[in-house]
């Protein structure tokens, strides 16, 4: 089973922290540990590096971009994602985060690529905050004419 909160960066700090991620995931596993007085101020950093998630917005880009099925729940904010080998993901949406939870790593892969299409400063961290990277979008080969 793979887990991953995934965040959407603002465009200046992820141009800024490309190359040193560390230090944001850093700032995330605080927030994500801190107690009480200290978790206001992490809440207010991490609020001012990221974007707000659109449900709609994600939601358009899923079905144009993932490769299988894409259902949703708007009761529980979330989206139940399916592979062509049945194999499922569950993608809950919260204010400034995702949560990714998949049967497997390639299934996982194929949202990450998808979400990647949407915006080039997605960027995933395991549920545990050890790993983590950036999302991104395969490159385009050249067309010769």
């Amino acid at each position: 089973m793979v887990r991953y909160w995934i965040y959407l960066l603002n465009d200046d700090v992820a141009s800024h922290y490309r190359h040193r991620a560390e230090k944001i995931v850093e700032l995330l596993r605080e927030h994500q540990y801190a107690k009480a007085p200290l978790k206001a101020i992490c809440r207010k950093q991490v609020e001012f590096i990221t974007e707000r998630l659109s449900f709609s917005r994600l939601e358009l880009g899923l079905k144009q971009y993932f490769a299988g099925r894409v259902g949703k729940n708007l009761e529980r904010n979330m989206f139940v994602l399916q592979n062509d080998a049945g194999e499922e993901a569950l993608l809950v949406v919260q204010k400034r985060r995702l949560l990714l939870v998949a049967d497997s790593a390639p299934l996982a892969a194929d949202i990450g690529r998808a979400l990647a299409r949407l915006s080039p400063t997605f960027l995933a961290v395991d549920a545990d905050f050890v790993d983590y990277y950036w999302l991104s979008a395969p490159r385009q080969g050249r067309k010769f004419a």
